[in-house]
């Protein structure tokens, strides 16, 4: 269950960047995890599904305006009037993009993608002003290809608007008790009643704090690759135990086995959003595409992306092995090196991922 936190009472400071437009609907409101999660599946899948030329470039740079808006918090005229040769700041230690004097931390995984995108000959090719025109697109076109990938994901249109991704950004931050003026700061936003609080933090403290957060948070993107989000579909309670059925996002049904009385205390019930991990040493490996027979109650046919281990047996005694499933989901696997020699598990190979029932913790907001 979510817990409120000192900074829960401002989640309606955060203004809306264009009142009067159709989302003003959605004013209130934001993203929860599992249909940000869906969301950004959509956007990722369409850009990856384009063939011609022409659309893949426009979904690229469509894709790349969504990421900046998820992680910055920022206007859409602010990300759509950004030049990248100015104000992407991607090779300094702290990698960040600069709205005026504004400068904002930048998560790894946006840094990556910026970084494939601007050393993409031809797509940088294609715009007619360069490197400096990547996001230089039509505010209404960008509204309605966001709308669409919303319907694409099963989220409602208005959630997927620029002004409830901000909110979102400001929501996630204040969670995580980042305080309100470095928010504030973070967004780019002006208050009479905040200047005072403003000055409580110095540049350099706001940038430390910022930068310990965004730390935190890929921490835990990284712990949490092995994470399905979707709806709770069934619950089978007994005496003691109940097995609870979780329907992921690309349509998996993950298995997990809590004691009645969490089922009673946390409010499990079909239709309840929730996510499952499964931390990396329960998972389990099989090779070849045939299903191999297990007791565990989570199977999955997968295909190896990663292994990485040391070159001899002198070098390691552990292996981590990531693989993905039909929908992008990616589960990583310690296991012992020997028994990755043994399964000469390599990249491009099928495989089964295997984990059980009470390896999964689930998780509510």
């Amino acid at each position: 269950m979510t817990r409120p936190t000192r900074n829960a009472h401002a989640a309606n400071a955060i203004q809306a960047d264009t009142p009067g437009q159709p989302e003003a609907a959605a004013e209130a409101r934001g993203l929860d995890q599992v249909q940000l999660t869906a969301l950004e599946r959509s956007f990722r899948l369409w850009a990856e599904a384009s063939r011609r030329q022409a659309d893949r470039f426009s979904r690229q740079r469509l894709r790349l305006i969504f990421l900046l808006l998820r992680s910055t918090g920022a206007r859409l005229g602010e990300v759509l009037g950004l030049n990248p040769t100015r104000d992407l700041a991607l090779d300094q230690d702290r990698p960040a993009v600069r709205f005026g004097a504004r400068e904002v931390p930048l998560p790894t995984d946006v840094v990556e993608a910026l970084r494939v995108a601007l050393a993409d000959a031809e797509l940088m090719a294609s715009l007619a002003g360069g490197a400096a025109t990547l996001f230089d697109m039509d505010q209404g076109h960008v509204r309605r290809k966001f709308y669409e990938r919303a319907h694409e994901a099963g989220i409602p249109r208005e959630l997927a608007s620029p002004s409830v991704l901000r909110r979102t950004r400001a929501r996630q931050l204040m969670r995580q008790d980042v305080p309100l003026p470095i928010v504030q700061r973070l967004l780019g936003q002006s208050s009479a009643d905040l200047t005072a609080a403003f000055s409580d933090y110095t540049e350099a403290e706001a940038g430390r704090i910022l930068e310990d957060y965004l730390k935190r948070e890929e921490r835990r993107k990284t712990s949490a690759r092995n994470r399905f989000s979707g709806q709770i579909t069934r619950v089978k309670s007994c005496a003691v135990v109940s097995e609870i059925e979780l329907t992921s996002l690309g349509g998996f049904k993950v298995y997990s086995v809590v004691t009645r009385e969490s089922v009673e205390r946390l409010g499990i019930a079909p239709g309840v959003l929730a996510t499952a991990d499964i931390k990396a040493p329960w998972v389990q490996i099989s090779a070849g595409a045939v299903e191999p027979a297990s007791s565990a109650a989570n199977r999955y046919p997968a295909t190896v992306r990663r292994v990485v281990m040391g070159d001899s047996a002198e070098d390691d005694v552990a292996a981590e092995v990531v693989v993905e499933l039909a929908d992008g989901t990616r589960l990583a696997a310690v296991i012992t090196a020997q028994s990755a020699r043994g399964l000469a598990l390599r990249p491009g190979m099928p495989v089964w991922a295997s984990f059980g029932a009470f390896s999964v913790i689930l998780n509510f907001t």
